[in-house]
């Protein structure tokens, strides 16, 4: 075991004992849905925000529904749906070696091994390990920021968290239009700055906005990020859900 590196496991329950997890020197273990799950991040690298929450909180899956999330982090949004939802398989998606690791410990330490695979892998090859038209849901909280534009983090997974150095936003849309089925959502956080190109990337991707969001700073203030869902194929005009509160006189937006 690495120096300074400890064990951590959530207590028993009925689902058994559950296996040991080391917690290394620079990461901090932190309370996700107030203290329901248990969630590794690194101290001082990329750690989830309100974007993750406000995403899972939108696409909350349907019973059964099996599931893609490209660009997964820690593996947060994931948890969350198991934990909240009844969806039948969820597969994890991170190009970042250190991350995708985080996310299997993660997904160890809150019990969700059977419903939950992480795969290691550039989504752009996505296309060469799975069928077409296998998800029911495909989801991501992309990169938001295209290669010159904004000041790019020394910290590399913020960096490619934030910026378009492995992916674009056109080429997640093509393999989300790929791996969605005709039936299926495809579902994004993004921006509300960006919030035309998104619409004009969607569009181009041949899919269609079927439902939308926007979630507001505060009440009173300024858009600051969007929720969209689109399909292949709309079922009706697409619909536009209240606006939601980021910072709301209790606190932060929490689930």
């Amino acid at each position: 075991m690495q120096a300074g590196c400890r064990e951590i496991g959530n207590n028993p329950s009925l689902l058994g004992p559950v296996p040991k997890i080391n917690l290394y020197p620079d990461e901090s273990l932190d309370d996700l849905l107030r203290g329901k799950l248990k969630l590794i991040q690194k101290r001082r690298g990329f750690r989830y925000s309100v974007d993750a929450l406000l995403l899972a909180h939108f696409v909350l899956p349907a019973a059964g529904e099996v599931v893609a999330d490209l660009g997964t982090g820690s593996g947060v949004i994931p948890l969350i749906l198991a934990q909240r939802g009844s969806p039948k398989k969820i597969v994890a998606v991170e190009i970042q070696r250190q991350l995708a690791g985080m996310a299997r410990r993660n997904v160890r330490l809150n019990r969700f091994g059977s419903l939950i695979t992480v795969l290691h892998r550039d989504l752009r090859k996505l296309p060469e390990i799975f069928s077409p038209a296998t998800f029911d849901l495909v989801l991501s909280n992309p990169p938001f920021r295209p290669l010159g534009s904004g000041n790019l983090s020394a910290n590399p997974e913020k960096a490619v968290a934030r910026h378009e150095l492995r992916t674009t936003l056109h080429e997640l849309l093509q393999v989300a239009h790929y791996l969605s089925k005709p039936s299926g959502r495809i579902c994004l956080v993004y921006p509300f700055q960006r919030w035309p190109n998104l619409l004009a990337e969607i569009k181009q991707a041949g899919l269609l906005v079927s439902r939308t969001q926007l979630a507001y700073d505060r009440k009173g203030g300024q858009p600051r990020l969007g929720l969209v869902e689109a399909r292949i194929k709309a079922r009706s005009k697409s619909e536009e859900l209240p606006p939601i509160l980021i910072e709301t006189e209790k606190g932060k937006f929490e689930l």
